[in-house]
């Protein structure tokens, strides 16, 4: 099919899926051939003052955008966000000041794609990341937060160099790509950094991060080393020095993605020449205590659910997100509340390593298969789940799964014991959950 004739996004997506190489050799040299042939112009007069930022890591990156993006946002700047992949629609992608993008430009910029790219392949990501591109470097906007999807050298997006790069965690994932030591993870996540510009380390950060930032010169600033929560609220390293801030947000999320979001927006506006990017924290603690994040510990507010039951959805699909929601659970458990799983995951996952960890605190596990080409099997998540679980039930599809966990919705039934449920695994169930709860 001709791309002139491509009219809606959707087709757009279908031909970009079909069109995606069975081999292709790894690196960024056609990506960044291709956006050259676009012709994208970074020194246009609206991208002067522009900040961009890099956000790579294994768990976190979404969670740490989305309080960057909404910090900035209170402080009157335009902001411009790319991140993979997405719950509900594609378009949730690519954000100008919070809102996905149009159809339109979306399709538009697909166009542009195509036309430069010729006859050079392009993997699915790579070309949804040169239409973000097309979109996001051309608007008239003063930062761009972009997430690397996978991985960090060889990732698509890492074909911008950035004025800070944060790495927000490094943990085992993706091994099949990545490979399966955490120091060589780390390295590969370090492939963002440049030399002499700024960046933000996470927590517990491999050795393989420091020493390639020390390598190629990269200023980095780092948790408890530079910027720390207190006793009192958060210590933000700025110009003048470490300035001790009162109060710290009230968040379900890691203090990790937390500190990060905070001294980013301390450093991006000091960095920005535009007098509306005024840094005002107790402006900031209240821009952060309004905001949820789509799967990120997201509490279900549906009239369905009796008052005595709490669901939460969360896309934590590895060992280290396991170990913050199990925090997060046992502090439910001590105040004597039932605790049950409604759970999935795609093939190559470390659903072992999440059980273990997780099993302690669930009363029951629903489990069920997802409808994805890279689903785990029922057979796979049984005997991956069972090697841990107390307590499992499995079923053919997610909804069955979500009816069976929460049986006692209806108001009717106050005898049933006070419960949380947690649905989680992957953006797959959350987006599947989310579809089963608009239709209760």
């Amino acid at each position: 099919m001709s791309h002139l004739h491509k009219s809606t996004l959707n087709e757009w997506l279908d031909y970009i899926s079909g069109t995606h190489p069975e081999n292709i050799e790894m690196g960024l040299d056609r990506i960044r051939c291709v956006f050259e042939l676009m012709n994208i112009d970074l020194n246009s007069a609206p991208l002067r003052q522009q900040q961009v930022v890099v956000v790579s890591g294994t768990n976190g990156k979404g969670s740490t955008i989305a309080l960057i993006e909404a910090g900035l946002l209170s402080m009157g700047l335009e902001v411009g966000t790319y991140t993979s992949p997405h719950i509900h629609s594609y378009n949730e992608r690519v954000k100008i000041n919070s809102k996905p993008v149009s159809d339109e430009k979306l399709v538009t910029a697909f166009s542009h794609v195509e036309e430069a790219r010729a006859d050079i392949p392009l993997t699915y990501f790579e070309f949804g990341t040169l239409a973000a591109f097309d979109i996001l470097f051309t608007a008239d906007l003063d930062v761009l937060i972009l997430e690397i999807g996978l991985g960090g050298r060889l990732d698509a997006v890492n074909i911008v160099d950035s004025d800070l790069a944060i790495i927000t965690s490094v943990a085992l994932d993706h091994t099949d790509w990545l490979g399966a030591s955490i120091e060589g993870i780390g390295f590969e996540k370090a492939g963002v950094l440049r030399a002499n510009t700024p960046a933000l380390f996470g927590e517990n950060l491999p050795e393989s991060v420091y020493l390639y930032a020390e390598e190629i010169s990269c200023p980095a600033l780092s948790i408890d080393q530079d910027f720390a929560r207190t006793d009192q609220g958060v210590l933000l390293l700025e110009r003048e020095g470490k300035i001790n801030y009162q109060g710290f947000p009230d968040l379900r999320l890691p203090e990790n993605n937390i500190l990060l979001a905070l001294q980013a927006i301390k450093h991006i506006s000091q960095s920005l020449k535009v007098t509306k990017s005024k840094f005002c924290y107790p402006s900031l603690i209240k821009c952060f205590s309004d905001i949820v994040i789509a799967g990120r510990l997201e509490e279900i507010d549906t009239d369905k659910l009796s008052s005595n039951q709490q669901v939460f959805l969360d896309v934590g699909h590895n060992p280290h997100a396991a170990q913050y929601l199990l925090g997060f659970l046992k502090s439910l458990k001590c105040n004597g509340k039932k605790v049950n799983a409604v759970y999935s995951s795609l093939s190559d996952k470390d659903v072992i390593g999440v059980s273990k960890i997780l099993s302690p605190v669930f009363d029951t596990w629903f489990i069920a298969p997802l409808e994805e080409d890279r689903a785990l099997d029922i057979q796979a998540l049984e005997t991956a789940v069972g090697k841990h679980a107390k307590n499992m039930l499995s079923f053919e599809t997610l909804d069955e799964a979500l009816g069976a966990a929460l049986i006692g919705r209806q108001k009717s039934d106050q005898a049933e014991m006070p419960s949380v449920t947690l649905v989680f695994g992957s953006f797959y169930v959350i987006e599947a959950a989310k579809a089963y709860f608009k239709n209760l």
